[in-house]
């Protein structure tokens, strides 16, 4: 059977309802014929703004590492505002640990200093020997996985450096998944969830905060995915999520993603 290629264009700009988000939109192609009976997909390019910050709040579901669960006698909470933080940086409003430092004081009565070791590259507690109470930063906090803690940290009110087993980490997400039932119903399988409507995969390595990371893909044997069947693609849902499948939020910036669609011809 002989086949027609088509490229097919899908935007956030041409989104059904324009009050709907711009990473979790439907469209319905204006172009009926050449997008049924599509036999198989290659995936060529996608635009995607990197506008995710390394603090992140209750929009990003279980990716939310903004609160710092702590124990001073008894157990006290803070929350960081949103924010693209800096480690060890000369602005009081961007450094995270002068940030951190402050808000964990404000809500007990320890006197907690916290610092940023260079050669370590570890987030360093100290609790002042003045009646202080001991302080305790459970590994179940959500904020553990920036500061390192892979297990309950103890810091003693005996003036001594303490540090999380682990190095500290600000670089926010290292990839985002393009994900469509109607492209990729089950292309892609991941380790929790198994089956999942995977695009592509678009690294973030290269893309600064407020930048739009960009992939051409090249290697057709992996940008494919084949249909069992012809399906139509006339009206499809792209969802933006991270590795852990929370949807997005991208504001006003836009998405794109370029396909090249083979039909079959008779």
């Amino acid at each position: 059977m002989a086949s027609l290629e088509k490229l097919l264009v899908i935007s956030s700009e041409d989104k059904n309802n324009p009050t709907s988000s711009n990473s979790n939109f439907i469209v319905d192609l204006k172009e009926s014929y050449y997008t049924q009976n599509v036999l198989r997909v290659l995936v060529k390019e996608i635009t995607v703004p990197n506008v995710f910050p390394n603090i992140r709040g209750s929009d990003y579901g279980s990716s939310q590492n903004n609160i710092l669960d702590f124990i001073e006698g008894g157990a006290l909470q803070i929350t960081l505002p949103e924010g693209q933080y800096l480690i060890n940086s000369s602005n009081p409003l961007l450094d995270f640990t002068s940030i951190l430092e402050t808000a964990m004081t404000s809500v007990g009565v320890a006197t907690i200093t916290v610092s940023y070791n260079e050669l370590t590259n570890k987030i360093v507690f100290e609790v002042a020997n003045d009646g202080s109470p001991n302080v305790t930063i459970p590994a179940s906090t959500p904020m553990a996985n920036v500061l390192g803690i892979t297990s309950d940290l103890t810091i003693p009110a005996t003036a001594t450096p303490t540090s999380p087993e682990g190095q500290v980490d600000l670089s926010g997400y290292s990839n985002v998944y393009i994900h469509s039932k109607e492209v990729a119903d089950v292309h892609g399988i991941d380790g929790d969830s198994g089956l999942i409507a995977l695009v592509d995969p678009i690294s973030l390595a290269d893309a600064p905060f407020g930048s739009y990371a960009y992939k051409q893909e090249n290697d057709d044997e992996l940008a494919s995915i084949v249909y069992e069947d012809s399906r139509n693609l006339k009206r499809i849902r792209i969802v933006l999520r991270d590795n852990l499948g929370n949807k997005l939020p991208i504001g006003t910036h836009t998405m794109n993603i370029v396909l090249k669609i083979y039909l079959a011809s008779g």
